[in-house]
């Protein structure tokens, strides 16, 4: 028999899952993950996210960016293997990079399609990345958030994302373009809540160069009023828009998918 707590907790998913169609929020009914897509629209807030992130001294570059913007933040969703070497090339770069306040996400320890990988080969995965993060951190940290290699939300990433109660995260947005130009076509058509997707190539064959594509992007959305935040920032506010009508502070907690009604 369902308590009045999880009748609540239950009635509280639905309404969010309602109220955005691409945003599915997690409850012992369905065993659904929560799946983003962007955030609230009804905030000029932005959430600027590199993929793979190798190459440290583009980390460097990128933070150096928003030294300017102190409440500006990104949110990197990092392969094992790239803070492994990152740490060996420039040591500190990670630790340095949280402490900043930027976030780090999950995105697999090599970089492999979770389609052919099965739960169990994921939960693994995912223990021997949390591992490296840690070392290199020094510190056990929370990862809310993580993002499938080649946007392949398999049944296997659901899977993780679920039992280890992360927010499966893929975008509405991206800036990257083989010209300048076209770039800022990109980034002039930011809207409230995008969820942007990056990496941080700089070389060819991408003829992608996310460093001078983040350095025209960061002035110009400060300029039209955006701030830059975390995913946690930016799922926070969903929850926000929805429940802060109820009287509860959602923004304390450590559980992202929690309906603020428990």
């Amino acid at each position: 028999m369902f308590s009045r707590r999880d009748f609540l907790r239950l009635s509280g998913a639905a309404l969010l899952a309602s109220a955005f169609p691409r945003l599915g929020i997690a409850d012992e009914a369905s065993s659904a993950p929560t799946v983003i897509y962007h955030g609230s629209r009804k905030f000029p807030k932005i959430a600027m996210t590199y993929d793979d992130c190798w190459h440290p001294e583009v980390l460097e570059q990128l933070m150096a960016m928003v030294e300017p913007y102190p409440d500006f933040h990104f949110t990197f969703f990092a392969i094992g293997d790239a803070i492994d070497i990152g740490e060996t090339v420039s040591p500190g770069i990670w630790k340095r990079l949280y402490e900043q306040g930027h976030e780090i996400g999950y995105h697999t320890y090599h970089h492999v399609d979770p389609q052919v990988m099965s739960k169990a080969s994921l939960l693994d995965d995912f223990q021997q990345w949390m591992s490296t993060l840690k070392r290199v951190l020094g510190l056990q940290p929370r990862v809310h958030f993580a993002r499938p290699p080649y946007d392949d939300l398999s049944l296997s990433f659901q899977d993780l994302c679920r039992e280890r109660g992360m927010v499966a995260t893929l975008y509405s947005a991206g800036f990257e373009a083989s010209k300048m130009d076209d770039s800022m076509r990109l980034i002039s058509r930011a809207v409230n809540g995008d969820i942007v997707q990056m990496h941080t190539y700089q070389d060819p064959p991408h003829e992608r160069f996310d460093v001078d594509i983040t350095a025209k992007a960061v002035p110009y959305l400060a300029e039209q009023g955006f701030a830059l935040v975390t995913m946690s920032q930016l799922y926070d506010d969903v929850l926000r828009e929805q429940f802060s009508s109820d009287g509860c502070d959602v923004g304390t907690g450590t559980s992202l998918t929690r309906t603020c009604l428990e």
